[in-house]
């Protein structure tokens, strides 16, 4: 698998994320649908819950952790794999069960390459491009959940909410 090619693809997805609110945020969060039929009696606390989390703490909280602790501690790149391979399972599992189908393939596919790489700057390129899409999609699931949440996190307009993704970027590297 061709990391560089992967890591592209989830930095123009997490471009068009800060443009435009992402399919799998309008599925859950706005359209209240879940395929997967994981809500208790058809009900969407359950996918909200377990998707907000997903979206915003599992999958960037697990890869930035891992980022960090890399850079803090130089941690080999074996290690660096086995905290992955620990950690983003539960996270990928909660993403593709409360419908976020888009987190849950690109992390799948960022582990598959991550297990096959060796030179651990590569590899922080391309966590860091998932802990990006993570994060620039944290502001969408904030701004579309349902009873009152979103009042809590009001994007008053377009160009803020341009500026909170921008900023997403400032991690590690």
């Amino acid at each position: 698998m061709d990391w560089k090619a992967l890591k592209n693809e989830i930095e123009t997805i997490a471009a068009q994320s800060v443009e435009n609110c992402p399919e799998d945020i309008l599925r859950v969060f706005e359209y209240e649908i879940a395929p997967s039929r994981c809500g208790t009696g058809g009900l969407m606390m359950g996918p909200w819950f377990e998707g907000a989390t997903a979206s915003r703490y599992l999958v960037p909280y697990y890869v930035y952790n891992i980022i960090k602790l890399t850079k803090d501690s130089n941690l080999p790149v074996e290690k660096m794999k086995q905290q992955m391979n620990l950690l983003l399972p539960k996270a990928l599992g909660t993403a593709e069960l409360s419908g976020m189908w888009t987190l849950a393939d690109l992390t799948r596919r960022t582990m598959a390459c991550v297990n096959e790489m060796n030179d651990k700057d590569e590899i922080l390129q391309l966590l860091n491009a998932l802990y990006l899409y993570g994060s620039s999609i944290n502001a969408w699931q904030n701004y579309r959940v349902k009873w009152g949440l979103s009042a809590a996190f009001v994007i008053p307009n377009r160009k803020e909410l341009v500026e909170m993704a921008c900023r997403a970027d400032e991690s590690y590297i």
